[in-house]
């Protein structure tokens, strides 16, 4: 029986870190992955090499902890996948909000994921054992990195401002973090992203929670000079998954989300919007999404 999922991408690209799966006999299915046992990840990581990116991949019901990117000295890292339940969760201090995050810790990113908690009567936290996966890219530059928190309320909240504009447009954000409660992605309509305006980056959502509330995260950096920035919309429709590239052509390239749409409900760790990273130093990578959801990615290459 399983509780968790680390998997990882290959040793491609400009460099890529690797995660070892805890247990053992493969993927699990729903219900094995959702029966809870004590959370002790595993990893290994390759030598970084050179200039580019990390790419992780990490999904529990209840490890908090998550998994070291390493430093932020030299990289920046965003949420480049979700899936599973982010509508399940509580915002109590011994309860637990359902996450997929990749969160700063003492000069150190760390990818994290996990469902949601409750806090019973007695005040012990009782976990709902529900799913999450999450997805990160971590891009080898760690130029003006800005940060911004949205958070729910009773009505829509106004877009948060990220960052002001680069005059040499440089600068490019994404979703760091998805954290959600109770109801919070219940419905095909509900969004989080990140929007370049007139005057600056903004993260926004159309969320309505007043308590517990639910919180999108977003994250700035400048790129290098002569970086190029490409976007796509991958939309599945309620059937079966739709896969697509996201990139093209010759070179090293990494992407990360920029916004997704769609009810994160379900006890899986697969329904979601989550990148294939590619297989060759050349590769382009592709997006797998599905129960009628809608990801927003950005590229640089």
């Amino acid at each position: 029986m399983f509780s968790k999922q680390g998997v990882m991408s290959k040793r491609w690209g400009f460099a890529a870190m690797v995660f070892v799966a805890v247990g053992c006999g493969g993927v699990p299915g729903e219900e094995e992955a959702l029966t809870p046992e004590p959370e002790s990840p595993r990893m290994t990581a390759s030598a970084l090499v050179g200039n580019g990116y990390t790419a992780a991949s990490w999904g529990t019901t209840q490890d908090t902890t998550g998994v070291d990117l390493d430093s932020s000295t030299d990289r920046t890292c965003f949420l480049s996948g979700v899936a599973g339940n982010l509508s399940r969760g509580e915002e109590m201090a011994l309860a637990e909000e359902a996450v997929a995050s990749v969160l700063y810790r003492s000069g150190n990113y760390w990818l994290v994921a996990h469902g949601g908690a409750t806090a019973n009567q007695v005040n012990d936290k009782v976990w709902h054992n529900t799913p999450v996966m999450a997805q990160s890219t971590c891009f080898l530059t760690a130029t003006n990195v800005k940060n911004a928190t949205w958070t729910s309320d009773a009505t829509v909240v106004p877009p948060v401002k990220i960052a002001d504009l680069d005059p040499s447009n440089r600068r490019q954000c994404f979703l760091s973090g998805l954290l959600g409660v109770d109801g919070a992605w219940n419905n095909n309509s509900r969004y989080a992203r990140v929007m370049k305006k007139a005057d600056g980056w903004y993260v926004e959502s159309n969320m309505t929670l007043n308590y517990p509330r639910a919180r999108v995260m977003a994250r700035c950096v400048d790129f290098p000079a002569g970086t190029v920035f490409s976007t796509k919309t991958v939309t599945a429709g309620t059937g079966t998954p739709v896969t697509e590239a996201l990139t093209t052509g010759t070179g090293v390239k990494a992407c990360a989300l920029t916004g997704v749409q769609g009810a994160f409900n379900q006890n899986s760790w697969t329904d979601g919007a989550l990148l294939n990273f590619p297989s060759t130093v050349d590769g382009n990578w592709t997006a797998t999404v599905t129960g009628g959801k809608t990801a927003h990615y950005t590229c640089a290459r």
